[in-house]
């Protein structure tokens, strides 16, 4: 019989997001090898999916479906961070602000400066 998790604390939701987002960039990588690193590396990509199953059967079906919802596109994050790490303490502390007021419900209205004389 098989544990059942009843953990579904951040923690968890993190470790199978770097799940995803590890079994994501195993799965990008091997279009680039031949056969032999190529069978390796979706080898990677397996282990990964038992994980994130094998979690996600021994969670409630809310839980599963959150994880769902955060993991569904795991990569974004990352071509977020992408981007943020240039940018001066001035924009990240502007930036920190807008997620700030839109994870409060606030409506952020972006205007092209360029266009106003």
């Amino acid at each position: 019989m098989k544990e059942h998790f009843e953990d579904n604390t951040f923690s968890l939701i993190k470790a199978l997001h770097h799940t995803k987002i590890a079994m994501d960039y195993f799965e990008d990588v091997s279009k680039d090898y031949e056969y032999s690193a190529k069978q390796v590396m979706l080898g990677y990509v397996n282990k990964c999916k038992w994980i994130l199953d094998n979690v996600r059967h021994r969670l409630p079906q809310e839980a599963v479906n959150e994880i769902d919802a955060d993991i569904r596109d795991a990569l974004f994050l990352d071509l977020i961070e992408d981007k943020v790490i240039h940018f001066n303490n001035s924009q990240k502390e502007t930036l920190e602000n807008i997620i700030e007021l839109m994870s409060n419900g606030e409506l952020i209205e972006i205007t092209d400066k360029k266009n106003h004389l």
